[in-house]
């Protein structure tokens, strides 16, 4: 847990409290002092080994960005998967578009849950194909869940945030729970209003949820 410097001109008696532990522990503020040495340098090689690493996957995930040998392309992202940090992370997920493209959904999922994403657009569409891996597979709970993550990443985004819903309420159709199926529906009508006049898909989606509002009987 991180703790915060004591400053003894806001709270004089903790400082002079502070400076009598010094003074009495005087004989070891060599050592002490050595051991701040050995951990700044360590620091400072953390961050230089870190932007080595760094550097390393930059280079194999450039390489493979203009690789025209698929395979060939692949094997540099699983290099730069490995380098790890930020460009590893790319890489990584990378390397999960092309294993579900060649529908090997479980390695997919291997790596997009290694992957490591603070961009909220890259983070929920890291979700959603997250998500389609576990339709593919069956595993239509998780599927809900990755989903459902993709939305609260997306922070309310105007596309992804209906894209993300019309995914949900298909498995929730598939999943019998059409009262579900019905409100995410009508979340997109209530609250995005705009996509589906966007996407050309108006009808569709108010057909699907009259569809759904039956079948739950609402």
């Amino acid at each position: 847990m991180e703790t915060n410097p004591v400053n003894p001109q806001e709270n004089p008696a903790k400082g002079d409290e502070l400076l009598a532990k010094a003074q009495a522990n005087k004989g070891k503020l060599a050592g002490a002092l050595i051991f701040c040495i050995v951990v700044v340098v360590a620091a400072l090689a953390w961050f230089f080994i870190n932007q080595s690493g760094n550097k390393k996957a930059a280079e194999l995930a450039g390489k493979a960005d203009v690789e025209m040998n698929d395979s060939i392309a692949m094997q540099l992202y699983q290099q730069a998967a490995e380098a790890g940090h930020k460009n590893g992370n790319r890489a990584k997920l990378e390397v999960a578009i092309r294993y579900y493209g060649q529908e090997k959904y479980e390695e997919a999922l291997a790596y997009l849950n290694d992957a490591s994403v603070s961009d909220v657009v890259i983070a929920a569409g890291a979700q959603l194909l997250k998500g389609d891996c576990l339709v593919n597979l069956d595993r239509l709970d998780e599927a809900v869940k990755a989903y459902k993550n993709a939305i609260s990443e997306a922070d309310e985004n105007p596309d992804i945030v209906p894209f993300a819903l019309i995914k949900l309420a298909n498995v929730y159709r598939a999943q019998g729970n059409y009262k579900a199926e019905y409100e995410a529906y009508k979340t997109i009508l209530d609250e995005y209003p705009s996509y589906q006049y966007a996407q050309g898909q108006q009808t569709d989606i108010r057909k699907y949820m009259e569809r759904a509002r039956i079948a739950a009987g609402l």
